[in-house]
This record gives structure tokens, C-alpha cells and sequence, in this order.
């Protein structure tokens, strides 16, 4: 009798496995998007790891200048116990055109050393030469042969392209972006750079280990940090894996989301297989099971579904980290612990998913089971108990949705879980209002003829049913929308505010001195731009600072203008040949650290300013791509000079939301899939639920095709009403999340935005997807004899 539970729940799993597909599914892709999340983030982190140790694996011992003591590598050469010491140097420009900053690093003399491999051409020998990194090279454009200008506020450098570097393919490759120079670069004797980190790497004889070696080496360096190459990639690891823990935490966010959708299918579809075993439930209590015996029996039967699926799904999440890491050219790292407890996670999903409904199977008594129907005052009063229940905690997270809009220090925090418990008490209420609003489309289906009318009957005789359908449709369409409001919202969101905080498209400045007679001649020349403007500046003592002005047409003579975080309330200026003293305004026309006048007062503080700064303006359709591109290649000759404007910041600001939304939209794909799956089972269980009354209706004289017609007609009513509360809800939790994230971005407006026709497209592909859901179902209910499906219980 000991195994009497365990025998029971095997041979329920064997006898109808069928039923319990979408189940296993549905854990499999759960734990399966955990897995390959956690695998894929493991294998980045061990190839983000073998990158920082690369360029240190071969050394010893790494010594860190603190001034920049290149002379210190002589005496380091002569250590007892040291084969070499070589110098290798790092710095960062921006290239001139552009907002893009690149790193510098010098190549080093010792084959031994160079931690990457060269793609194409040949490494850099000249002070007047770069190798650019792959994904370096494709952000900027630029190919072998092409020259670079690359400027801080010291200095400038024209550079040639002599080769590319393999940068990889991975999650972070490109983030920042790479490029080697020659050593020359930084100690020829007419040096342009400045070395922000120099370090020495040592590498030893073998005849001492890197401890011993390291001691030798502070006894000569004095203050300068001494460390072995492993302290060394310990303590650079610490400091430059953070972006991996970023995608980690996005990473799993969304796998939340995936186990929350997951969860609330695997709960529908053990709440209809119970209701489908009513009979069989009530036999058991007729023949003498306890209650604890069928509690058992359906925890034990949801524990074999678990350890199923979950085993499934890490074979899953594997394989596809597997071909990930073959795409991205990454050795593949499993972590064995993390990948167990997701196993055990899946498990667990899948037991807890059947507490709700073993509670509503004990209560279940003997006599009420064999009924041929449910008890309808039962069902009326759970109906009204969890309506009172999800109108409580949808009102609950209206509440804290309005105080997260508030000045409050966890607005964000009040948002997102406002619209979480309102998102619980919405889904516990489908079966109130979805009925209500299929009873709303009864009437009009009573026109089209008796299948239609019995179609929209069938749909309100069960709102549990409808509850399961319901739920799984709203939570993918929601999903979708939810995401796509977002997306639109935050865009018109940012390039509203990106308009008010650049108001100038195109900025081309020189900080110190006056720009070339024809700059402004062949930018206006650029295809897509408009309405260039010349602007003189100068350099003036603004409240005993050093700033630059601008004089700007159409500003009063009695004001300067100053960029907001200035904080400026009067300035006094005092330029070459005359001062003022003006009240200032906040106003973002102002460039930071760049005062704004009038060219009459511009005039008093320097009757000889020259023009320092161009505006212009970009047509509303321009490719800002090719745009950027151009005025790099006109502004790079003009040593110093740099590319700004609203433009940039949109691309940057666009080119970013894309890049997150695509991150996002694969990740949610696995929980739509997730909740189709869910659409498709539940539509399935409940025409196997009406077996006996499907071969009823043939037997009274309905005709196969009048049967699978009916039933896509009430898939098609369900996938509609659940189409259209996801659609609300998908806009209204776009909204408040859009709203929430503006706020803590603190951007001064918040605008609504959505695409029509991708929601419409989202609309038709939930209907026909429910509709494909019964098509299967329905040959089945219409292909069974009525006395064969009578027979069946």
C-alpha cells in the first residue's frame, strides 16, 4: 500500500499522456530559457574572463606605474630571475565626426604578449598608425587604408588604418570600443598622446615562482604596484564584469516572467484535468481513498511531470547554449550547480501548480462527483468569492500604480509592483467578466443560424473554462502589447525630450580659435542638411571661470543664457575688450560649459571673436547613419574640432531602444510561447472535456462539419475577448511602465505612443492561433462514432 500513490500517479501519466503534453511543454521551455540564460551568461563570463587574463596569461608579475616611469623598465629587466619586461600603455580619444569614443592600447614589442590575433592587414609600427577591433571597425564605418582622427582636449591625431583585430561576437563585443597602436604613438620624440594606465609585464625565467619573482621586483619599484599575473586578473575581473551581471539581471527578469506565464498555463490545465476526473475522483472516494491519498496521488503525478519536463528542458537550455557559443566563437561552460537547482525550480513549478487544484479535489464529496454536471450553486459562490478577491487586489494595485506617480523615493518600485498585483487580480478574474462579455456576443450570433447561437451558449455555460482560455490569451497579447506601448512610448518620450535638451541638430565646435572660412560651405553641402548658421565665440571670466561664449541671433541684449545644471541666478563676464553683468536664464539652447548672448553683447566682451561654432539643421527623413558618417569625413581635417547636437544623442539614444527591444522581444517570444502553448491545451481539454456531449449533438442529428464549427466559432469568441482585455491591459501597463521609467530617467514630459497596425497584426495572430488550437480537437470530437463516445467516460 506504500506505493499505491506512486503506481497510481505512474499509470495516470502512461494512460493519458496526451493530455499532459502541453504541461511538460510548457515546464521544459520554463526551465529550459533558465538554463540556456544561465549557460550563455557563464560562458560569456569565462570568455569575458579569458580576454581580461589574455593580454596578461604569458607574464609573471605586472607592475603598474603610477606616473607614468617608463625608465623604471630597465632596472626591472635586470632582476634576477626576469627573461623580459616590456612596457604597454592605454588610452581613450574621441573620434572627430562623431560621439564615439575608442580606446587606445599599444602593441607590444614581444610576440609573446599580443593577446589577439590580427583578422586582416598587419599591425600598426608608425606613431601615425592604428589597428581598429572588427566591431570597432563596422560601428565607425571604416575599412583598411582609411584615415581616423581621434581628439581629447590636449591634443589630435590623424591615423591610418593598417589592420583589423578579432574582437569576438559576444553578448559585450563592442560595448567598448578597441584599437592598438605602436609604442611609438606614446614615447616617439614627437609624442601626441598621453598614456592614461602604463604597465610593465614581466616574464619570467622560470627559475623563481611569481611570488618570489614579484618580491624581487618592488625591492626596485618603490611606490609603483607590484602584482602577480593572477592577483592582476583577479582584481581587473572584479573591476570590468559588471555588464555581465547587467544582462544577467535582464536576463532573469524575463525568466521570472517565463516561470510566472508558465505557472499560471500549468494551473489552468490542472484545474480542467481535475474537473475532467470528477467522476473518476468521486469513484476513488466511493471506494474508500482519503483525502490525503488523492492529495498524494496528484502531487505525486504533478512531481513526474516535473522532473519530466524540467529534465527535458535542461537538455534544451544546453543545446541551445551549445550553438550559441559555436555561433559566437565561445568555449562552453556549464554551471553545474545553478543548472540543478533550475532542475529542482521546474519541479517545484509544476508541484506547487497542483496545491489549488488537489484542495479543490478532496472537497470533491463521492455523491456530487458522479453527477453528470458540477454543482452550480458551488460554482456560483467560488465565483463570487474570487470575484470579491481579484476586484480587492486589482483596486490594491491602482493604488500603489497612483502612488508610485507621486514624489515618492520607490516611485519606480510602486509601479512595477502595482501593476504586478494588478495583473494577478485581473487574471483571477476572468471568469467574471470575459462571460459577460461573451454573453454580450450571444445575441448577435443568434442571427447566423443554430450552430452560431450554440456556439455562443457553449462559451458562458463554463466560466472556468473560459477563466483558463482566457488568462493564457491575455497574458501573451498583453505581453506583446505591453512591450510594443513601451517600446513606442519611450522613443516619442525621448526624442521629445531630446529636443528640448538639443534643440540644434548638428553642432560643429571648435573650443579655442575660429573654424576655416569654408566649413560652413561644406557641411551645407552634406545631403541632409538644412539651414546652416555661422555663430562667433570667444572665451571670457564668467564669475572667475573660464568659459566660452556664443552669440546667438535673437537673443535679448539684457540676459545670457546658461545650460540648467550651471545654476546660474546673474554672471559677470569679462572678455578681451569689454565686460557685462547679466541675469542668467536656464535655457538648454545653452551648450554645457557654453554661455549664451546676444551678438551685440558678444561684441562688447570681443570685438574680434571669430566664428567658433556652426549650427545646422537635419531634413526629417535623413539616413542619420550616412549623415554622421559625412560630417565626420568633412569635420576631420579641422584639428580639435568636434561633432555634436540632438542628432547624435538620438541616434545614440534610437540605436539603444533598438538594441534593448530586440534583446527584449527574443526573450518574451519564450513566454508567448509559453502562454500559445497554454491557449492551445486549454482549447484542447475542454473539447475532450465534452466528449459525451459533443457525440450527444451527433447523435441528435448534427453534422461533423456543423461540430468542428461550432467549436471554431467558440475558439474564435474566446481568442477575441482574450485578444481584447490583453490589448487594454498591454496599453495600460505600457503606459504606467513607460511613465515610471521616464520619471526615474527624470525626463521633464512623458509622451504616449503605439503602432496600430503591429497591434492589429498582434490581434490576428492570437485569433487564428486560437482558432488552429481547436482545428485538431475538433477532427477528433468529429471523427468519433456518437456510441463510441458515449461509451466513454
Amino acid at each position: 500500500m506504500r506505493f499505491l500513490a506512486l503506481r497510481n500517479a505512474v499509470a495516470e501519466v502512461r494512460m493519458n499522456p496526451r493530455r499532459l503534453v502541453a504541461v511538460v511543454v510548457a515546464i521544459m521551455i520554463s526551465v529550459g530559457y533558465l538554463v540556456a540564460s544561465a549557460t550563455v551568461l557563464a560562458s560569456e563570463s569565462a570568455t569575458m574572463d579569458r580576454s581580461i587574463i589574455a593580454r596578461t596569461a604569458n607574464t609573471d608579475v605586472v607592475v603598474t606605474l603610477a606616473d607614468n616611469n617608463s625608465p623604471l623598465v630597465q632596472p626591472i629587466r635586470g632582476v634576477e630571475g626576469v627573461a623580459s619586461a616590456d612596457l604597454s600603455y592605454l588610452s581613450h580619444g574621441r573620434v572627430t565626426g562623431s560621439s564615439e569614443w575608442v580606446q587606445q592600447q599599444s602593441v607590444p614589442d614581444n610576440p609573446a604578449l599580443r593577446w589577439t590575433d590580427l583578422a586582416a592587414g598587419a599591425w600598426p609600427v608608425g606613431p601615425d598608425e592604428i589597428a581598429l577591433g572588427t566591431v570597432t571597425a563596422k560601428q565607425l564605418n571604416m575599412r583598411i587604408g582609411d584615415e581616423i582622427t581621434i581628439n581629447d582636449a590636449n591634443s589630435s591625431a590623424t591615423l591610418r588604418v593598417t589592420g583589423l583585430t578579432h574582437e569576438g561576437n559576444s553578448l559585450l563585443s563592442g560595448l567598448a570600443q578597441s584599437s592598438f597602436v605602436a609604442p611609438a604613438f606614446y614615447t616617439g620624440g614627437t609624442s601626441i598622446r598621453t598614456s592614461l594606465q602604463t604597465e610593465i609585464l614581466v616574464i619570467g625565467t622560470g627559475a623563481a615562482d611569481p611570488d618570489q619573482l614579484a618580491e624581487r621586483i618592488r625591492a626596485v619599484a618603490g611606490a609603483d604596484k607590484v602584482e602577480t599575473s593572477s592577483d592582476f586578473a583577479r582584481r581587473k575581473m572584479a573591476e570590468q564584469t559588471s555588464g555581465v551581471y547587467v544582462f544577467q539581471l535582464l536576463l532573469l527578469v524575463f525568466g521570472a516572467i517565463a516561470l510566472l506565464v508558465g505557472g499560471i498555463m500549468i494551473v489552468n490545465t490542472f484545474l480542467i484535468l481535475v474537473t475532467q476526473r470528477r467522476r473518476q475522483i468521486g469513484l476513488l472516494r466511493a471506494l474508500g481513498a482519503s483525502n490525503g491519498q488523492i492529495r498524494r496521488g496528484l502531487l505525486l503525478e504533478a512531481g513526474l511531470i516535473g522532473v519530466v519536463g524540467s529534465l527535458l528542458g535542461v537538455l534544451l537550455g544546453v543545446g541551445v547554449s551549445a550553438v550559441v557559443a559555436f555561433q559566437l566563437g565561445e568555449l562552453l561552460t556549464v554551471p553545474v550547480g545553478q543548472v540543478a537547482v533550475m532542475a529542482l525550480v521546474g519541479v517545484l513549478l509544476a508541484v506547487l501548480s497542483v496545491v489549488v487544484p488537489a484542495r479543490r479535489a478532496i472537497r470533491i464529496s463521492p455523491l456530487e462527483a458522479l453527477r453528470p454536471v458540477a454543482d452550480r450553486q458551488t460554482e456560483r459562490r467560488t465565483s463570487r468569492f474570487r470575484a470579491v478577491i481579484s476586484t480587492v487586489l486589482m483596486l490594491i494595485g491602482l493604488a500603489a500604480v497612483w502612488f508610485g506617480t507621486g514624489e515618492t523615493p520607490f516611485a519606480l518600485l510602486f509601479s512595477v509592483g502595482g501593476l504586478l498585483v494588478f495583473a494577478v487580480g485581473l487574471l483571477a478574474a476572468t471568469g467574471t467578466y470575459l462571460p459577460f462579455m461573451l454573453r454580450a456576443c450571444t445575441g448577435l450570433l443568434a442571427r447566423f443560424g443554430p450552430t452560431a447561437r450554440l456556439a455562443g451558449n457553449n462559451t458562458i455555460r463554463n466560466p472556468g473554462r473560459v477563466a483558463a482560455t482566457g488568462a493564457a490569451l491575455i497574458v501573451a497579447v498583453g505581453i506583446i502589447v505591453t512591450l510594443q506601448v513601451g517600446a513606442a512610448s519611450m522613443k516619442a518620450t525621448a526624442n521629445g525630450n531630446l529636443e528640448t535638451r538639443f534643440p540644434v541638430d548638428v553642432t560643429v565646435t571648435l573650443f579655442d580659435g575660429a573654424l576655416p572660412p569654408d566649413a560652413a560651405r561644406d557641411i551645407a553641402a552634406v545631403p541632409g542638411i538644412t539651414n546652416v548658421r555661422e555663430l562667433r565665440s570667444t572665451r571670457v571670466q564668467a564669475n572667475g571661470k573660464d568659459l566660452r561664449v556664443l552669440g546667438v541671433p535673437g537673443v535679448s541684449d539684457t540676459e545670457v543664457l546658461a545650460d540648467p545644471y550651471l545654476r546660474l541666478k546673474s554672471a559677470v563676464l569679462v572678455g578681451k575688450t569689454g565686460s557685462v553683468t547679466l541675469p542668467a536664464v536656464d535655457n538648454y539652447l545653452a551648450p554645457a560649459d557654453t554661455l549664451v548672448v546676444s551678438p551685440n553683447v558678444l561684441s562688447t566682451l570681443d570685438k574680434t571673436a571669430g566664428v567658433g561654432t556652426i549650427w545646422a539643421d537635419a531634413v526629417a527623413d535623413a539616413d542619420i547613419t550616412a549623415l554622421r558618417s559625412q560630417l565626420r569625413d568633412v569635420v576631420a581635417p579641422i584639428t580639435g574640432a568636434e561633432v555634436g547636437g540632438g542628432l547624435s544623442a538620438k541616434a545614440s539614444y534610437t540605436e539603444l531602444l533598438d538594441r534593448l527591444l530586440m534583446v527584449a522581444t527574443m526573450l518574451l517570444a519564450v513566454a508567448v510561447l509559453i502562454a500559445l502553448t497554454g491557449v492551445g491545451n486549454t482549447l484542447g481539454l475542454s473539447v475532450l472535456e465534452r466528449t459525451r456531449e459533443s457525440a450527444l449533438l451527433r447523435a441528435l442529428g448534427m453534422q461533423r462539419g456543423g461540430l468542428r464549427s461550432m467549436l471554431a466559432i467558440e475558439a474564435v469568441l474566446l481568442s477575441v475577448a482574450g485578444t481584447v482585455v490583453g490589448i487594454l491591459a498591454g496599453v495600460f501597463f505600457g503606459w504606467v511602465g513607460t511613465h515610471a521609467i521616464s520619471k526615474e530617467l527624470n525626463f521633464s514630459t512623458v509622451s504616449f505612443a503605439m503602432s496600430l497596425p503591429q497591434t492589429l497584426i498582434v490581434a490576428a495572430v492570437a485569433v487564428v492561433a486560437g482558432m488552429i488550437a481547436s482545428v485538431l480537437p475538433g477532427r477528433r470530437a468529429a471523427r468519433a462514432t456518437p456510441v463510441t463516445a458515449l461509451a466513454a467516460d
